[in-house]
């Protein structure tokens, strides 16, 4: 009421002194209207109508630059309001004052609930601190700053956000913080992908090194050993069973025994064994293995067998199988305390193209999946990263520890396959191998036979038998002594 009062008193104002101006010419002297000629008459007529024209010309022109500026500010309205990055101000003590609805979606709230909401309110706990220090530097230097945090989004998950923050000031002359805000969720997660496949490439180069490593080191060995070999058996030969070094002698033998299992181990890790070329039924394999791997694991942990339906064949040998459970078992039964339980699962998996380019070393295809799992201990992150070594272990030191996995590890990828380890501490440990499809029918199965225990074919060899083997893998795999 008291605004409309003040605009009837502005207008006549401006009417009174439009009238005095009216009244009074500029040279002081007014010539009534009656007193003037036709022809001025008329002209004064004409320049009022042209008057008239301008003025109605400039009014339009007046209104379409008013519409113009009102479509120029809609269209800057959704610029602000629908633009792909938050838009947020903040007081000097970090209340948001103003947002774009980009923002409040971001948010996951209405515009209304974030305006006059601190910004803390939406960052998690744990990056509270580098919100702060985020401030502080940004006050401290009056220079643009940025900083990632993890943000809570009412109703879903948090999402990392990304803030860059400059100082400015309002129509009032106060000091305000301009921040953008966008989320940055995917690229974090492209960042940790690619870290990862780095990981990935670096560990796969550092296991082929000790590959070419352990070769080497197992024909030099392998070398030595047959000439401790030799020499141990024709002593023996020699030798009266009753003189007292003979037990020397033999104890020498069984060194080199247990030297040329070494040797073999490594041979394995460093894909050097023989690749079986013939389909083999997985299912039929571990079964026929179920009975040595129950011993193995002990009577205080439960092991469970679950095989997968209509399982495709692989080409690998059974004895290959048998080493590569009997060390998963054996490091699952002592990652467990007391008493737990294992299992052993098989299925069939298709890998795409995806899963390749998410995971370095691997390829996409089909392959049949040997799964154990146990509820140990679990493993760390640390410990992880060198599962596979030759010779890592967290157990006590002894002659060829921490050269299972390693194993594993070697025959897995001879018969080009890959693992993949899921552990946490205390939260056990899932080995999934993926070995490719054999592409035959199942019909020309090549089946366990049963009158030579799965696995012996290798682990009954004699020294001599598999120092000769280790040779004759050296020289096909060209490693020179």
């Amino acid at each position: 009421m008291h605004t409309n009062n003040n605009q009837s008193a502005r207008a006549a104002e401006l009417r009174q002194r439009a009238e005095q101006q009216f009244g009074e010419p500029a040279n002081g002297a007014r010539q009534p209207l009656a007193d003037q000629s036709p022809e001025e008459t008329a002209r004064i007529i004409h320049e009022l109508q042209v008057h008239q024209i301008e003025l109605e010309m400039q009014n339009e022109e007046l209104r379409r630059i008013q519409a113009e500026l009102e479509a120029s500010q809609t269209r800057l309205v959704n610029l602000y309001d629908f633009a792909p990055v938050g838009y947020l101000t903040e007081s000097e003590t970090g209340m948001v004052v103003e947002a774009n609805l980009t923002a409040a979606s971001l948010l996951n709230v209405t515009r209304s609930e974030l305006v006059r909401m601190p910004l803390t309110r939406f960052i998690l706990p744990e990056d509270q601190d580098v919100y702060h220090r985020h401030r502080q530097q940004l006050f401290k230097a009056w220079e643009s700053q940025v900083s990632e945090v993890r943000m809570r989004r009412r109703g879903s998950q948090p999402f990392w956000a990304r803030l860059e923050a400059i100082i400015a000031h309002n129509e009032e002359g106060e000091v305000v913080c301009r921040v953008v805000l966008s989320d940055v969720t995917a690229c974090k997660r492209a960042d940790e992908g690619r870290q990862k496949l780095k990981d990935q490439l670096a560990t796969i180069g550092k296991m082929e090194s000790m590959e070419r490593l352990a070769a080497g080191v197992a024909n030099d060995f392998n070398n030595m050993l047959a000439v401790v070999l030799g020499q141990t058996e024709m002593a023996l030969d020699h030798a009266d069973p009753d003189q007292p070094f003979f037990a020397n002698l033999q104890e020498i033998s069984k060194a080199v025994d247990r030297s040329a299992n070494l040797t073999w181990q490594l041979l394995s890790f460093a894909r050097m064994q023989t690749v079986a070329t013939e389909g083999l039924a997985l299912n039929d394999a571990v079964e026929s293995m179920l009975a040595n791997l129950r011993r193995v694991v002990g009577k205080d942990v439960a092991l469970a067998w679950t095989p997968g339906p209509q399982l495709w064949p692989i080409a690998m040998d059974a004895a290959q199988i048998e080493q590569i459970l009997t060390n998963l078992c054996r490091n699952a039964r002592e990652a467990i305390v007391g008493k737990g339980w294992m299992s052993i699962e098989t299925k069939n998996i298709t890998r795409d193209n995806d899963d390749s380019l998410a995971h370095a070393g691997y390829f996409p295809g089909e392959y049949v999946a040997l799964i154990v799992s146990d509820n140990g201990c679990g493993m760390a992150p640390e410990t992880m990263n060198k599962l596979f070594e030759p010779f890592f272990t967290t157990k006590h030191a002894a002659p060829g520890a921490g050269l299972g996995l390693a194993m594993v590890y070697g025959i897995v990828k001879q018969n080009g396959g890959f693992i993949n380890v899921f552990s946490s501490p205390d939260q056990g440990a899932v080995f999934k191998v993926y070995l490719p499809r054999y592409a035959v029918k199942v019909e020309h199965l090549r089946q366990v036979e049963q009158t030579t225990p799965v696995g012996r074919m290798h682990t009954s060899l004699g020294a001599a038998e598999k120092l000769a083997l280790t040779s004759k893998k050296a020289a096909k795999s060209g490693v020179v002594s």
